[in-house]
């Protein structure tokens, strides 16, 4: 699978179309590593998430946006969402094997969420 190329790469993707995230995000242990994910426009002032847990109905919620463009943090992971290009970026400092599984990118809303899988694997350090 292709991931996410540094810099300006990322612009390729369907900017402010659809819910859409990379597959699979890897790093190694002790690393910082990124995951991005795109929301449809209209959407800007939602809630974005993202979830851990291997379903979507039953994860765990790591860090929220309440909508907000201002980037937060709890302990080693920090979300930040840019309303311009409808991206919404997950943090993982430190990363550690704890870290790995699925992770679900959300968007709240009225009935079902929008939600997308993400899986990040951990390589020993």
């Amino acid at each position: 699978t292709m991931g996410i190329s540094p810099g300006w790469g990322w612009l390729l993707l369907p900017v402010c179309r659809a819910l859409v995230a990379p597959r699979e995000v890897s790093g190694r242990a002790g690393e910082t590593i990124s995951l991005h994910c795109w929301y449809p426009r209209g959407y800007e002032g939602y809630n974005k998430y993202w979830c851990q847990g291997a379903s979507w109905d039953s994860c765990r919620k790591v860090v929220e946006t309440a909508g907000r463009e201002v980037p937060r943090q709890r302990g080693r992971v920090s979300i930040q969402d840019n309303h311009i290009f409808c991206v919404v970026l997950l943090t993982v400092e430190d990363l550690s094997e704890a870290d790995a599984g699925s992770y679900w990118c959300g968007v709240e809303r009225m009935g079902m969420d929008l939600m997308e899988p993400v899986t990040v694997r951990v390589v020993p350090g």
